[in-house]
């Protein structure tokens, strides 16, 4: 019998599939820093922005007046307060003539780069975020006795969330429309008897609806689930993800559109001059033969009304 080439023999390289890539891109929707604080477009990289000051609008100076007397006469007061979007965060990833070449990707290299670089900025600005806002020292109200919600017997979420928009109505005058925590957090009070009973008289809970029907039963707009992961070592250890947003919450009016006569726990103010929330380019290297995918972006992510946040911190 002739010694014919087995498959193997004949099949130099092992196929690369064409119609299927791998990639551990987190869906933008695990992110709540672009959700959360409303975008103010800006013409300078820093500058500063006027507030009325609160305590005006609360007081009461109305008073009795006879025909021809003069007018009781009042006023308001109006504060100044300050951006700054510096620093810039950049990044960039070249794509060498010869990578081109032999690439045998089912994705264009520069879409691949883009999606990766996306995916960077997302990553920069929710930890910025989250290391910023959840966090003690920041809010109105720090709420660090709460027993927590993962107490089943004893914790009590749907009366501290409350509790917590109640102290911003009555401080502020905005009724809270969004509640900002962790996956674990998240986890705690779909699980919590108290919750399950009041979703039960108002509509079948599915994975699909629950936190709509949760943001429901909490009087809220805005019920966000901050479920980003990164790693915080380098290349050289193991891979190792740690949830960005963990066990904390956060009760705040965050006012949906900038308004000049509403306050608002936050504002992004946004600055194109720099990238604004995340611009793409792609420049020629002649030098290195390569093609660079960048990224530029250029915030300030700033609390402007810090009464109009309640914050909780370790609740479960």
């Amino acid at each position: 019998m002739p010694n014919l080439p087995s498959v193997s023999d004949v099949q130099l390289v092992e196929p690369v599939l064409t119609n299927m890539l791998v990639a551990y891109s987190q869906a933008e929707v695990r992110f709540v820093a672009s959700r959360i604080f409303p975008s103010v477009p800006v013409d300078k990289d820093s500058g500063t922005f006027g507030k009325f000051t609160k305590k005006y609008w609360f007081t009461d100076e109305m008073a009795t007046r006879a025909p021809g007397d003069r007018f009781a006469r009042s006023g308001f007061g109006v504060e100044s307060d300050t951006y700054n979007t510096n620093p810039q965060f950049a990044l960039e990833t070249p794509i060498a003539d010869e990578v081109r070449k032999n690439s045998q990707l089912p994705m264009d290299l520069e879409t691949a780069a883009v999606k990766w670089l996306g995916q960077k900025n997302l990553l920069r600005k929710e930890i910025a975020w989250a290391t910023d806002f959840m966090a003690t020292g920041v809010w109105g109200t720090d709420n660090t006795t709460a027993t927590d919600w993962d107490d089943f017997a004893a914790g009590d979420p749907v009366n501290d969330i409350t509790t917590a928009k109640r102290t911003i109505s009555n401080n502020t005058g905005m009724d809270p429309n969004s509640l900002v925590l962790g996956y674990i957090v998240h986890q705690a009070l779909i699980n919590h008897p108290d919750i399950i009973d009041r979703i039960a008289y108002v509509q079948q809970a599915t994975l699909g609806n629950i936190e709509v029907a949760l943001a429901a039963i909490l009087g809220l707009s805005n019920y966000l689930v901050g479920k980003a992961t990164y790693s915080n070592t380098n290349e050289a250890v193991a891979f190792s993800a740690s949830a960005i947003i963990d066990d904390d919450a956060l009760v705040c009016w965050a006012n949906p559109a900038p308004s000049l006569f509403e306050p608002s726990a936050g504002y992004t103010f946004v600055w194109d001059g720099g990238g604004g929330a995340g611009s793409i380019y792609n420049v020629r290297d002649a030098l290195s033969h390569a093609d660079v995918i960048q990224i530029k972006a250029q915030w300030d992510q700033k609390a402007v009304a810090s009464d109009c946040g309640y914050f909780f911190s370790d609740i479960v």
